[in-house]
């Protein structure tokens, strides 16, 4: 009786999670509408009971929206306590760092005005300053600098 109890139980703390996983279809409309901007769908998900800090192939919906731009849906995700500075395991990089890379500087701003850290670094100890100045976009360096971002990460020609 004890065992059917704790089997019931455990089912019980584990279907709310289940339950609202996204599966096939419910889950590429979903990352379509963060990588779109479709905050009407993204809300729809929430309602649904979507996790604001669920995962999608290691990638955060913040990572997402970050990644493409979508301030709106940027903004709905950090008031619903998006996790600002979650790195993904492989790149070690975060929505902030994204939003830099790509040269996204009102989303920059934003997650750095919200907490997000300039200063996490990338696969290998790399600085996000670092990358962008490799990439030449001396813009989102003057910006990352302003920003409190500082280039002390790994210096070595190759650092991965």
């Amino acid at each position: 009786m004890k065992t059917i109890k704790a089997l019931l139980v455990a089912a019980m703390l584990f279907l709310p999670v289940a339950a609202f996983a996204l599966e096939g279809e419910q889950q590429v409309e979903f990352t379509e509408a963060l990588s779109s901007g479709n905050l009407k769908i993204v809300k729809k998900y929430f309602d649904e009971g979507v996790g604001v800090n669920d995962l999608y192939f290691a990638w955060s919906a913040l990572q997402i929206a970050a990644n493409k731009n979508q301030l709106g849906v940027v903004k709905f995700l950090v008031e619903k306590g998006a996790d600002l500075n979650y790195v993904h395991p492989a790149t070690k990089m975060s929505a902030l760092h994204l939003a830099a890379f790509d040269g996204y500087a009102e989303v920059t701003k934003y997650l750095v005005s919200k907490g997000g850290d300039p200063n996490l670094k990338l696969r290998g100890g790399v600085s996000i300053l670092r990358a962008v100045h490799d990439k030449g976009d001396e813009k989102m360096e003057k910006l990352l600098i302003s920003l409190g971002a500082k280039d002390d990460g790994c210096k070595e020609e190759k650092c991965f």
